[in-house]
């Protein structure tokens, strides 16, 4: 399985920019279950210069692009509150990930 692996940072005193920012993206961006699942959504702390969160998505076999896209187009809403910032990850799970190495994913 395929994971979308996002991080994002923001100010303190954009919290309640972030908070509205988000809702309007997930509107007009709402999850397409045909793309995949939302595993966790916006688990998010306190750090010393603001806010973190973490968000996880699965992603259905041959939907990687598709799944990117709607991703990046909610990501790209809220890159417009002046200090957030994201990176984005693909992450595998043992099973797609084995072959990088050279080795077969052993039976679970």
């Amino acid at each position: 399985m395929v994971y979308i692996v996002t991080e994002t940072w923001w100010p303190p005193d954009k919290s309640a920019e972030v908070g509205k920012t988000f809702i309007k993206a997930a509107n007009k961006f709402p999850e397409d279950r045909s793309l995949g699942k939302t595993v966790v959504q916006s688990a998010t702390w306190a750090e010393k210069d603001g806010f973190r969160s973490i968000s996880i998505y699965t992603v259905k076999p041959g939907k990687i692009k598709e799944a990117m896209d709607q991703h990046m187009n909610r990501l790209l809403i809220l890159g417009d509150v002046e200090g957030y910032r994201f990176q984005v990850n693909l992450a595998y799970d043992i099973v797609e990930s084995m072959p990088f190495v050279g080795l077969e994913a052993p039976a679970l």
